[in-house]
């Protein structure tokens, strides 16, 4: 089968591509060279849903996020997926770094984010007395949000097959060959696909994707970003986004409450050649704390329940590399950074506009069949909590991972899936299970049994 567009990378952006490109009347294929969607850049991310203001002013970047923001907040919540606004502070605690903050309130301000203010130091340690003390002054912007990083390329994924896209995971694309029409895209044991035009949006490998094709314009130097995950007690004292004052080169280490209850601690930035280097390092971890302990050290008495790394696309310039080369049938997304999670829906539309009607005309469907994913928020009522839900199925009663409150139920729904988990920490990302205090000691030998009899049902 020729499909009329290919899109390579099943990450935050390339399923919401393919989502958008769902609502209309062409043959789509989603190309993920991993087991599983959302398995890089993703899965380790601050999971924040920020409305624009600290992007870069007049760039494609800023109108892309602005435009996502207002989107997801929108569409989200008719997919399961949850949403908590919780506002975000900047701090300022030097007289050097007041000036900064009041320089970056009245910029936003100018810029149209309205409801961006500036609060003195007392009003702060008021309204947040764990902080340290001395804060002279704080941007503070109400609207920020946090987000489930998790589900939400699973709903757009979920959401595009349900509207006829094809999802073909472990198709790592290995070779390009320029057709007359279009494109042949070739993976390591020989299967193709060939279609009339190709997305890259490869995220950390955007750039070998890019010169398997003949193209060079940038190069993806991975971003590592490490984090502690502080225990859900943490949130009772702090459920506020917490920034440093930024700097010429960083926004810097910022804490924050997760939807999943937890507070997190991160990321740092480091340059690494290599973007299967998720590594946690003393030198890494160390930064977080002193981080941790310079702006709330009353957070210090909290375990952390683990550490992790996430990696970030960054290439070589500054901006997104979103490079539409409509007569070569080829576009490029890739460059786009940590603000992908927030940007992806206005990334999609975006990408869409430029292929309909300019490169293919395609009528848009006059309906779309919807999905709903779990909503696994912290403040959302879990099955466990749902005594009628319990009633109609036991298994909904049947706590596996205790930690987190994960049932039986829920684990084998997500086995269950249209597009099941392919490994067990995909379905870890599906339910929450080990995500809590043991990190699946107690319970992973049966979410494992669970998980393998699940595969094994799929196959007969």
């Amino acid at each position: 089968m020729q499909f009329d567009i290919a899109i390579i990378g099943a990450g935050v952006v390339g399923t919401a591509i393919a989502r958008d490109l769902s609502r209309f009347d062409l043959r789509v294929i989603l190309l993920e060279a991993r087991a599983d969607f959302g398995d890089e850049s993703s899965k380790g991310n601050s999971a924040l849903m920020t409305a624009g203001f600290d992007t870069p002013r007049g760039t494609l970047e800023r109108q892309l996020v602005t435009r996502g923001f207002i989107r997801y907040q929108t569409e989200a919540p008719a997919m399961g997926l949850p949403i908590r606004r919780v506002g975000a502070l900047t701090l300022a605690w030097s007289d050097e770094q007041r000036a900064i903050v009041e320089h970056e309130v009245a910029g936003a301000r100018a810029d149209g984010f309205s409801s961006v203010t500036l609060l003195d130091g007392a009003d702060v340690l008021r309204r947040w007395p764990h902080f340290s003390p001395g804060i002279q002054c704080a941007m503070w912007a109400p609207e920020e949000c946090i987000a489930d990083p998790f589900s939400t390329p699973y709903a757009y994924v979920l959401d595009a097959v349900a509207n006829g896209v094809v999802y073909r995971p472990s198709f790592a694309v290995k070779r390009a060959d320029r057709l007359t029409n279009g494109w042949r895209l070739e993976e390591a044991k020989g299967q193709a696909v060939t279609s009339r035009l190709v997305v890259n949006s490869g995220g950390l490998r955007a750039d070998k994707v890019e010169g398997l094709a003949g193209y060079s314009d940038f190069v993806v130097r991975p971003r590592r970003g490490q984090y502690l995950v502080l225990d859900k007690a943490a949130r009772s004292l702090h459920d506020v986004i917490a920034l440093p004052t930024p700097t010429p080169t960083t926004r810097g280490i910022l804490i924050a409450p997760t939807i999943f209850g937890n507070v997190i601690v991160g990321p740092t930035a480091e340059e690494v050649s290599d973007p299967d280097d998720r590594r946690t390092t003393p030198e890494g971890l160390a930064k977080l704390r002193e981080a941790m302990h310079r702006m709330a050290p009353a957070l210090e008495q909290f375990p952390v329940n683990t550490v992790f790394s996430g990696m970030r696309p960054a290439t070589d310039r500054s901006e997104y590399q979103i490079i539409p080369r409509l007569s070569e049938r080829w576009v490029t997304v890739a460059g786009i950074r940590s603000t992908g999670f927030s940007g992806a829906l206005g990334i999609a539309e975006h990408v869409a506009s430029l292929l309909v009607p300019l490169f293919v005309d395609a009528r848009r469907k006059t309906t779309t069949n919807a999905i709903v994913v779990p909503d696994l928020a912290e403040t959302s009522q879990r099955p466990w909590q749902d005594n009628a839900r319990i009633e109609a199925d036991p298994r909904y009663g049947e706590i596996i991972c205790h930690c987190e409150r994960v049932t039986r139920g829920e684990i084998e729904n997500a086995m269950a899936s249209r597009i099941p988990p392919r490994t067990l920490k995909a379905l870890k990302r599906r339910t929450r299970a080990m995500f809590g205090r043991c990190q699946g000691f107690y319970c992973g030998a049966r979410i494992d049994a669970i998980f393998n009899s699940g595969r094994n049902s799929e196959h007969t």
